[in-house]
């Protein structure tokens, strides 16, 4: 008797590489944000998987991956999985966040988060690192950084937290003149790019590419075409 159709083809148990990703971030437009996601889309593209991005609100963008709607965050502080446990961080940082104070005043003197306390503070709904680090201080949460820049400058608040491409590009557009950057920053940031638990078998395979581009000038170089200049100097 033939044995043949015994025989069964061989199981695979690793799932399937998917053929894009939709990773997400707060919908702010700046030259940061384009160029973290070009390093990305680098990264990705010599795995053969394409990246689709979309812009949320910063607190809608890691519900939304948290549950695996999305498939990951392209830009975030080190250890918000332990709010969102079901995100994971590629260990390599590509860009770095500088979290900045604008005000009006010019002499205010910044050193360190403790510096903000004497100051009416605002900054945009699910901003993490100024949510963390003003805690029990004189603060409004906004729902955008327009919103923000605009009560600092209409007196209504002294202070106003953002992230210095974003804060930036607001004065720039809305013709805020009377509000300025106040140096050093208040915090600087190493940022990583997450995936959702379900994508874990991607994770060892990015971090090993992102750590090549890295060491061998790939993120300066893109960092570069995208005009984004060098950080401000530590807090």
């Amino acid at each position: 008797m033939a044995l043949g159709f015994l025989v069964s083809p061989p199981f695979h148990n690793a799932a399937a590489q998917p053929a894009s990703l939709t990773i997400v971030y707060p919908n702010e437009v700046n030259a940061f944000h384009d160029a973290a996601a070009d390093i990305i889309r680098h990264a990705y593209k010599e795995l053969g998987i394409q990246i689709k991005y979309k812009t949320y609100p910063a607190e809608r963008a890691l519900s939304l991956s948290n549950k695996g709607v999305a498939d990951g965050e392209l830009v975030r502080i080190e250890g918000i999985e332990a709010k969102y446990p079901n995100l994971i961080r590629v260990p390599v940082s590509h860009v770095t966040a500088e979290q900045v104070a604008f005000a009006k005043n010019p002499n205010i003197k910044i050193s360190g988060w403790g510096s903000l306390k004497p100051y009416r503070i605002v900054f945009h709904r699910g901003y993490k690192v100024a949510e963390n680090n003003t805690e029990g201080m004189n603060r409004s949460i906004v729902s955008t950084d327009q919103a923000a820049f605009k009560m600092v400058s209409n007196g209504r608040m002294d202070v106003v937290i953002a992230n210095r491409f974003s804060g930036l590009d607001v004065i720039r557009k809305l013709n805020l003149n009377d509000v300025k950057l106040l140096s050093p920053p208040v915090q600087t940031n190493p940022l990583f790019h997450y995936l959702h638990s379900k994508h874990r078998s991607l994770v060892a395979k990015v971090t090993k590419i992102l750590d090549r581009m890295k060491k061998d000038g790939s993120f300066n170089k893109i960092l570069a075409d995208h005009k984004v200049p060098k950080p401000l100097g530590p807090n």
